[in-house]
């Protein structure tokens, strides 16, 4: 025997568990290992909680869970940990005004992560590799995510690791929606109001190295001393939504991820601005246009080749001719034109001209295809990480792209899924891909 510990708890509440409750303990903990050939006494850990709900209602809830543990090593500097939870949700206003709180601490470890990539079979993976230098290397800078299923022919794999640091992170959600379309029968203002719809969603993630014995419980402290990020803003306002008469949706999106290897940082940020509108006009027409005008930069501490900062803005009108529930034809154009604001100053206007036909069949039988003729009038350096970015995986002058998904329900238990893509370029050969899947469900 080489482990062994004793544990001791007790706890004490009031009110109904299925209700509104408060309960607190204390857990008491000791440890045995086997030490030079004996077995001693290694930690003593503490740790006091406390589980309560303390709202509970049809329009409101409010939960609260708090962990904190304190751990005396015999061998090893002390530790110390915070783990807690709060919840909170309401609804106002008969449903008019809803929202949602959580937020969470906690204690833990971040590793020094490195990785490398191996290959597999093609399209069993989910990044590619191109030589941008041209030196027949292999180098980590130089894999991307797939933009195809025939170029996604190596996976991640993360190494092992024995360098780890003590971190303290916060992460708090948001969630606040406006929805007042009560009022549709009212008049004036409140009739106005009622076409509107307001959502809003806030995701702050972070970890910080923990220093001492201090606890940071600010999810909004975001700085450099960050070591990982994932902080996401998203708002959308709605008019008319759900219909098909002048329905008009604006959504604005932020996001920040940072993520520590042991060879650098890694940050990834974003910022949009999209429009969106839909209107039918007669019986069987349906048009929609799509403005977005976003930012996107990237930045590397270890490889600078992938710091980058790109200005977007694409427009994208759509005719569709809807027959029926089933079936419907739709014809749409893309213009892009995106800038590289840092280093190799890459420009790049895309056209794409489309066309895609949709059919189903009382969901055991549907049909989707798609022909796109894509001109990319693109200008820089043209092997880089930016510049597989931009043009997406295809090349700089005349592309064509098409694609066939059929899906067959068999029997009640039983279906078949067909799918095949192609795309060509002026400096490359044909690729044609095609899988196909028999799937059952019992």
């Amino acid at each position: 025997m080489s482990h062994k510990f004793l544990e001791y708890e007790g706890y004490f509440g009031i009110g109904d568990t299925a209700k509104v409750y408060v309960e607190l303990g204390y857990n008491y903990r000791t440890t045995d290992s086997l030490q030079v050939n004996k077995i001693e006494r290694v930690n003593v850990a503490n740790t006091y909680f406390l589980r309560s709900k303390l709202l509970q209602s049809k329009t409101a809830d409010l939960s609260l869970f708090i962990n904190y543990r304190t751990v005396d090593n015999i061998n090893f500097k002390d530790e110390e940990s915070l783990n807690s939870r709060i919840s909170y949700r309401q609804q106002l206003f008969k449903n008019a005004i809803s929202l949602q709180t959580v937020f969470e601490t906690s204690s833990g470890t971040l590793p020094q992560q490195e990785f490398n990539y191996v290959e597999v079979d093609t399209g069993l993976g989910f990044y590619t590799w191109n030589d941008y230098n041209n030196n027949g290397i292999q180098e980590l800078d130089e894999f991307e995510i797939a933009q195809f299923q025939d170029q996604a022919n190596y996976v991640r794999v993360l190494l092992p690791t024995i360098d780890f640091l003590k971190t303290n992170q916060n992460k708090f959600s948001q969630s606040l929606t406006l929805n007042p379309t009560r009022w549709t029968q009212k008049k004036g203002f409140k009739k106005l109001l009622s076409h509107f719809t307001n959502q809003s969603f806030l995701l702050i993630d972070s970890k910080k190295e923990k220093v001492g014995t201090s606890f940071n419980f600010n999810p909004f402290s975001i700085n450099d001393k960050v070591l990982a990020l994932n902080m996401n803003i998203k708002n959308s306002l709605f008019y008319n939504r759900g219909k098909q008469k002048y329905s008009t949706t604006y959504t604005y999106l932020k996001s920040s991820i940072k993520t520590a290897f042991s060879f650098g940082d890694q940050e990834n940020n974003s910022t949009s601005h999209q429009l969106l509108f839909s209107h039918k006009m007669g019986k069987f027409w349906l048009m929609d246009i799509k403005g977005t005008i976003s930012e996107i930069k990237s930045e590397s501490q270890s490889y600078s080749s992938r710091n980058f900062l790109l200005d977007n803005y694409n427009i994208n009108p759509k005719l569709s001719y809807i027959y029926n529930n089933n079936s419907r034809f739709e014809f749409a154009y893309n213009f892009k034109n995106k800038e590289n604001q840092l280093s190799g100053f890459e420009t790049l206007q895309l056209h794409n001209l489309g066309a895609n036909f949709r059919y189903a069949q009382n969901q055991k039988f549907s049909i989707n295809t798609s022909l796109n003729y894509i001109i990319n009038n693109f200008e820089g350096n043209l092997n880089s990480p930016v510049s597989y970015q931009m043009l997406e995986g295809l090349q700089p002058g005349t592309n064509y792209t098409w694609n066939l998904t059929l899906q067959k329900k068999i029997s009640s238990y039983l279906d078949i899924n067909f799918n095949y893509l192609g795309r060509k370029s002026e400096i490359t050969k044909t690729v044609h891909t095609g899988t196909i899947q028999l799937r059952a469900s019992f």
